[in-house]
């Protein structure tokens, strides 16, 4: 039976299968279902997926690829890994799609791999023609760190590995500038579709224009953590304003509760006017993203408020409990979403604020002017926007509201029960803050509830800690 199918359906179907248990069971029933299993299995070993944790016999794995005299150069007594007494049955090196780099180094230290072998490692990817298509280069542990940095000296040597590159993610800062690496990037690679990186140094920007600038249709770019040399990538966004879709920007602040990174770059958002009217060229954007971002607030940034008509998907988060936000751009989001009113359909506000800032007629422009919105994350702070939101939710799927515990609990329930839905396929998640006055039943008021809304309408109620 086995012979009745090309292996490139066996490939499509293991492919749907939905846990790594699942193809771990297809090595077992013959050899050719295990040569079908096998390079879909190998193709992302670091990734954590599904609960799935890397075994650590992949690098041992792949250290059976090494000579032993390449381990008693590099200073061992015996070689290290897996002992060779056949060659392995598949060139397990070869089916390497997917790196995450703080994962591969962690895994290597762990089978006390030195710096010489993790570079052998990589000479051994080349060798076998490896072509990444996703490189994931970042991580926050120190003494990861300072090795990483170490290693990325010698990339030069296995370049060929990131020719067919489509994912890269270099964000956050190491022991050593990233130039290097963007260039050979740039060189390298010219179908990178999606971009994540961030910069500290002028060196850094220039190197992260040309790189941007190298790439045939870059659709997906996020800025994270960088500071007043992002004019230089930003751009070099122009050349890339007929593809680019998405566009992020993370943890650009000076708050220092609000991060636990390594090599962190405290610097709030600001942008000169060429960036930001480069910015505003890239009309095709139908994502935005502002994550952790200061300084948005500043008239500056008017202009981006109409210069992208087509979003379905617009990201404001800032803060976390006890970490407020004293300046919501409260006018830039009213005009983004005003300017993309009849094609936004997810919209995420997620602030945490001590002075209770009035967004009521934020509330209205978006029940008033947004017809397709299907979700919405809102925080708010008065019984009217919760009536605004509650009497336009139709459209909706999905409903995330935070309320301020200066909101009588008992009346913002009352009004979501007597105004019931009128879609099965609505889901509301309700958040609030401590309030010692109000004790939430929550199996009382799920029996309410159940005889209010449709049986398959998933209502829950999240309690958050005292702030």
């Amino acid at each position: 039976m086995d012979r009745m199918f090309a292996p490139e359906y066996f490939d499509m179907i293991f492919r749907f299968l939905p846990t790594y248990k699942d193809l771990h069971s297809c090595l077992l029933v013959n050899r050719h279902w295990a040569t079908c299993a096998v390079p879909i299995l190998w193709e992302a070993p670091f990734k954590i997926k599904d609960n799935h944790v890397p075994s650590p016999k992949v690098i041992k794995t792949y250290l059976a690829f090494i000579p032993d005299s390449t381990f008693f150069k590099s200073g061992y007594n015996k070689r290290i890994g897996l002992s060779i007494t056949r060659p392995p049955f598949f060139n397990y090196p070869s089916f390497l799609k997917e790196l995450l780099y703080d994962q591969f180094l962690n895994a290597a230290v762990a089978n006390k791999c030195c710096k010489d072998i993790i570079i052998e490692l990589f000479k051994i990817f080349a060798m076998y023609n490896v072509i990444l298509r996703n490189f994931d280069i970042y991580s926050n542990l120190k003494w990861l760190n300072n090795l990483g940095s170490r290693v990325l000296t010698h990339f030069s040597k296995f370049t060929s590995i990131f020719n067919g590159l489509t994912y890269f993610n270099c964000s956050y800062h190491w022991a050593i500038q990233k130039n290097q690496l963007f260039n050979i990037i740039a060189e390298n690679c010219h179908n990178i579709e999606n971009l994540k990186a961030s910069i500290c140094y002028k060196g850094e920007g220039k190197a992260l224009a040309v790189l941007i600038r190298s790439q045939k249709r870059l659709k997906k770019f996020s800025l994270i953590n960088s500071n007043k040399f992002v004019s230089y990538p930003l751009q070099a966004l122009m050349d890339q304003k007929h593809s680019l879709k998405s566009v992020a920007f993370e943890d650009m602040h000076q708050n220092k509760d609000l991060t636990k990174i390594i090599y962190f770059n405290y610097s709030a958002y600001r942008l000169c006017n060429r960036s930001i009217n480069a910015l505003a060229q890239c009309t095709k954007i139908s994502q935005l993203k502002f994550k952790h971002c200061e300084g948005l607030n500043s008239p500056a940034y008017f202009s981006l408020g109409t210069a992208f008509s087509n979003l379905t998907s617009l990201e404001y988060s800032y803060g976390a409990y006890n970490i407020y936000d004293n300046m919501i751009p409260i006018q830039l989001l009213s005009d983004l979403i005003k300017t993309s009113c009849k094609t936004l359909k997810k919209l995420i506000l997620d602030w945490y604020s001590l002075s209770y800032p009035d967004i009521t007629q934020l509330v209205k422009i978006i029940t008033q002017h947004v017809l397709n919105l299907e979700y919405l994350k809102i925080p708010l702070n008065t019984l009217e926007q919760l009536a605004l939101i509650h009497r336009t939710h139709n459209p909706l799927r999905r409903l995330e509201i935070h309320l301020d515990k200066t909101i009588n609990l008992h009346c913002a329930l009352s009004l979501l029960a007597n105004v019931p839905l009128k879609s099965h396929e609505h889901s509301i998640q309700l958040s609030f803050g401590h309030n010692e006055n109000f004790d939430l039943k929550i199996n009382l008021l799920n029996q309410i509830f159940e005889s209010i809304f449709y049986k398959k309408e998933s209502v829950t109620f999240k309690k958050l800690p005292e702030t």
